[in-house]
């Protein structure tokens, strides 16, 4: 490969690197700078997980990707391989509802985990998605490519996913803008008192139980939520719900704090969800059918955005999943 100018990197059909540090890049962190100079096309995340593997070199040594770079210095290394701490891919089967060349829209089903992380290191749709669509590999964080946001494991319905890492900057942009639209559908325990109204509740972390999340008085994070209810069903109410906000189980938390906690959620509402059990077994005993609910009733219904290529504003939607269109059916029958 042809020594290039300084500054200005070299990249050959094989995903051969060449980079010689200018004299204007000085001082400048090595993954910063080779985040700046490849992007589009390779993300910071997944350069400096290469940095760490010694895939990318300095003057044929292994570096950190904290480096401070020095004029002349000489970066060489492979970018057409996954990063080491990348997932397996893994064969599964996947619901696409929209595909084309930067977005890919999942049907997310119940119990699926995102990507990899404590207590889950296969088996995800990350695993998944790398099996489907092997160039994700360079797409964003090389822990969790291509993903751009997330849904519980046990929550169902549209999830977005870049396919390049620019189609995943714009994603991102939005997002963090509060520019995508996202509704949920939601069955709670009890009737609301009001047909929509918005919940403004700041959002922390619970003061008794760390791994679950509270409305606080102080130090939460602003958090806001709309809700509308589409059914009144008794001992149960179907909403549409909006969250403004990204917080961790904001609709969740929001819900319960009102007293009318998501149907069973086995984290938040225990008087009620223990209130919703024993309606469910009364109709068992009546030898009435019961609902076969064993998740939190909450699905991702709709998703609305502008389009990273063509900037249109584009919807994608998920059908309510069977499981809660039982459920709804046998709240209607109880009506009756």
């Amino acid at each position: 490969m042809t020594r290039p100018v300084p500054g200005q990197p070299l990249v050959d059909g094989e995903g051969h690197l060449l980079l010689v540090v200018s004299e204007g890049d000085e001082g400048e962190r090595l993954d910063r700078l080779l985040g700046r100079l490849l992007a589009p096309g390779f993300s910071r995340s997944y350069l400096s997980a290469l940095l760490a593997e010694g895939r990318i070199q300095v003057d044929g040594r292994p570096v950190r990707p904290a480096l401070r770079v020095l004029p002349g210095m000489s970066v060489e290394g492979q970018l057409d391989q996954p990063a080491a701490i990348l997932p397996e891919p893994e064969e599964m089967p996947l619901s696409i509802l929209h595909e084309d060349e930067a977005l890919i829209v999942v049907d997310k089903p119940v119990g699926l985990v995102i990507h990899p992380g404590s207590g889950a290191r296969s088996g995800t749709l990350v695993n998944g998605l790398l099996a489907r669509y092997p160039e994700l590999a360079t797409v964003g964080r090389a822990d969790r490519p291509g993903i751009v946001h997330r849904l519980d494991r046990e929550t169902s319905g549209v999830l977005l996913v870049a396919r390049t890492n620019e189609a995943s900057r714009l994603l991102v942009n939005q997002f963090k803008a509060k520019q995508v639209h996202k509704e949920y559908t939601t069955f709670v325990w009890g009737e609301m008192p009001f047909d929509n109204d918005w919940i403004e509740l700041p959002i922390g972390s619970h003061p008794r139980h760390p791994q679950l999340r509270a409305v606080t008085a102080e130090g939460g994070q602003p958090a806001s939520t709309f809700y509308t209810v589409k059914r009144r069903l008794g001992v149960a109410s179907l909403l549409s719900v909006s969250p403004r906000t990204g917080r961790t189980h904001q609709i969740r938390v929001h819900l319960q704090h009102l007293g009318f906690p998501v149907l069973g959620d086995p984290a938040y509402g225990r008087d009620e969800q223990a209130a919703w059990e024993r309606w469910v077994q009364a109709r068992r005993a009546q030898g009435l059918r019961a609902p076969q609910l064993a998740r939190q009733a909450l699905h991702a219904a709709r998703i609305t955005l502008s389009h990273p290529l063509s900037g249109a504003e584009v919807s994608y939607e998920s059908p309510l999943p069977p499981d809660l269109r039982d459920l709804l059916e046998v709240l209607e029958d109880a009506l009756r």
